[in-house]
């Protein structure tokens, strides 16, 4: 069943910022829109905003992981209802493993799953098609690869390889690593050299009080996209593994990076917390989605606005206003325009264009539903 509720359009005043930099001023019409898929009785999984799921190529369907019943369900998002289901193993010869992290569909409409301590391509039945070995590949210097990383894409384009952020907590880095399946290589890249992970990985003493920014890792027109929360610099690389880029840009409204810490560290959980609220209430960052449609990048910010009392044992207090931004680039990743989208309650949300328009998650009721917006 689809429900449409039209919310809004408005014409807003905003800055362009132009190839030659100069300012120039016009009206970003928007219009927004409310849909609600029809879940037919299905139990979806809305625990983690969609975070696990992933669009087709054809952007006719989303497909979410399930945790209730460790499978996957399509949604189709012409007819906004559940379509499909997928079930997987959790042990066994076509296990997945227990604990899903995140998972990609490959060119042919296969799974690409990962969990904790392994990773593997399965079909649409379940079964194993191939599995990941990061562990026994072989790193730049030919020595054992010895490693596993937190988060993984993999792309069947010029050769299956599986792209992964891998995180040194000790010395508080964060790396792009790039297996190439069929060589069984991993290629290593520096993907913070600003520091924009490093500095803002917020710890104490106690090794249970330690909160890591976080790193997203997206697959957008043909090129994998590294990017930061807490500052807006952009790390590209092509399907073949190759480092294309750093897109750099000055945004209006919001800053480019939060402010780095004062002094040697943090001293306690309160401190903790404090610095985490200040992060938020800067700015923090989604990652870039390409439009296809109308050939340009969109982009989500939000500065967080919070009430002066926290819960005991919070480590927020309660939220009373999150500001969301949009911003909209070319296709060469230039800045064109910027607008605050006030129906918006979050940019840290599973959010993508399909088209020419930006669908953003929304929990209605614990029932699955998008804001789509129009511009």
């Amino acid at each position: 069943m689809r429900y449409l509720t039209f919310l809004a359009i408005i014409g807003i005043s905003i800055s362009c910022q132009r190839k030659n930099n100069n300012q120039d001023s016009h009206n970003l019409l928007y219009a927004v829109d409310t849909v609600i898929i029809e879940s037919k009785g299905r139990l979806l999984d809305l625990n983690r905003r969609l975070f696990f799921s992933d669009l087709n190529e054809e952007e006719s369907s989303i497909f979410l992981f399930n945790t209730f019943d460790h499978s996957i369900d399509e949604v189709n998002l012409d007819n906004l209802e559940i379509t499909n289901n997928f079930s997987f193993e959790v042990d066994g010869p076509d296990g997945t493993g227990e604990h899903i992290n995140n998972f990609n569909l490959s060119k042919d409409g296969s799974f690409f799953i990962k969990t904790f301590n392994k990773s593997a391509l399965f079909d649409r039945n379940g079964h194993l098609s191939i599995r990941i070995d990061w562990v026994n590949a072989v790193n730049s210097n030919g020595l054992k690869f010895g490693e596993f990383p937190r988060n993984e894409f993999l792309i069947d384009d010029n050769g299956l390889k599986v792209f992964g952020l891998s995180h040194d907590l000790e010395n508080r880095d964060v790396f792009l690593d790039i297996l190439f399946f069929e060589d069984k290589k991993v290629k290593r890249f520096d993907i913070d050299p600003k520091k924009s992970y490093h500095n803002f990985v917020l710890t104490v003493d106690n090794p249970m009080s330690f909160l890591d920014p976080f790193v997203h890792l997206r697959y957008e027109n043909n090129f994998i996209i590294v990017s930061h929360q807490f500052s807006n610099e952009l790390y590209l690389f092509n399907s073949k593994g190759e480092f294309v880029q750093i897109v750099n840009y000055e945004p209006k409204m919001t800053p480019k990076r939060v402010k780095d810490l004062i002094g040697d560290g943090i001293s306690s959980d309160e401190q903790l917390k404090n610095e985490y609220q200040h992060f938020l209430e800067q700015v923090r960052f989604g990652p870039p989605v390409w439009d296809k449609e109308k050939k340009r990048y969109l982009r989500l910010s939000a500065k967080w606005n919070f009430k002066d009392r926290r819960k005991e044992d919070a480590l927020l207090p309660e939220i009373q206003e999150v500001e969301v931004y949009l911003s909209i680039f070319d296709a060469e990743f230039n800045l064109i325009s910027e607008s605050a989208i006030s129906e918006l309650n979050s940019e840290f949300v599973k959010y993508f264009a399909k088209d020419g328009k930006l669908w953003v998650y929304q929990n209605f009721s614990d029932e699955l539903g998008f804001i789509v917006i129009n511009f």
